[in-house]
């Protein structure tokens, strides 16, 4: 059965959190892979060449902080570019700093960078379609209410939800206001060969969580073939590291 791997390298707040917030959808990924858990960079080190390693989820924002995560930083880039997903998203939002953030994306070669944070009403890119494929995509809420941290500095084509002109901030305080629509809540972008993705949601709306299990994609995806592909990725990922 495929593996994902929760990275949880927050302190005990943001454990407590998300054990709290995010069981449901524990729940619902538990049912469909073999589910391991590391909180510390030794834990993470041993796992990154499994072959049936599928996704790692990063779900709070222990990544970003440390110069003792600098090096798995780095590593787990090598891993996405070997042909690895990896996906930001649950509490990684609502416990990263600004530069924190864009450090932590530029260790990826990233350009993404800290945004406005806000809710508003998105709506499913017609561009994501394609990549993530019709049977994904239909899975998909086509538009929903979330409140976010965004990234700006995306590619158009990996935004899969975006503000519409129409679109205004929704607060109980204050009142409506035009969003920037070169801003995103969620980036799906490949990486090398691999894949990395972020949800910014701060609240776990239920489009939200379609969107992660969606993301990480369907067991019944990892045939023999699959299987091959991903072992070789993992030959590629030793081989990156040592060059």
């Amino acid at each position: 059965m495929a593996q994902v791997l929760y990275l949880r390298l927050g302190d005990g707040m943001q454990s407590s959190i998300f054990d709290d917030l995010y069981q449901s959808l524990c729940t619902e990924i538990d049912e469909k892979y073999s589910t391991t858990q590391a909180t510390s960079a030794a834990d993470v080190n041993p796992l990154l060449p499994s072959p049936s390693l599928k996704a790692i989820l990063v779900v709070d924002g222990g990544l970003s902080t440390g110069k003792h995560h600098i090096k798995l930083q780095k590593e787990l880039s090598a891993y996405a570019k070997a042909g690895g997903t990896i996906i930001f998203c649950c509490l990684f939002s609502g416990f990263v700093r600004p530069p924190d953030l864009d450090r932590l994306f530029r260790s990826f070669g990233l350009s993404w960078e800290f945004g406005e944070y806000h809710r508003t009403t998105f709506y499913l890119s017609q561009t994501i379609k394609s990549v993530l494929g019709h049977q994904r995509a239909i899975e998909l809420e086509r538009e929903y209410s979330m409140k976010a941290l965004h990234l700006k500095n995306t590619s158009v084509d990996s935004r899969v939800y975006v503000p519409l002109e129409q679109s205004r901030t929704q607060s109980m305080v204050f009142p409506p206001s035009p969003v920037d629509q070169e801003e995103t809540p969620a980036v799906f972008s490949k990486h090398g060969s691999g894949w990395i993705g972020y949800i910014g949601d701060v609240n776990n709306e239920q489009g939200s969580r379609a969107l992660v299990m969606a993301l990480l994609g369907k067991p019944s995806d990892l045939s023999a073939d699959n299987l091959l592909e991903t072992f070789l990725r993992a030959q590629s990922f030793i081989t990156i590291l040592l060059d």
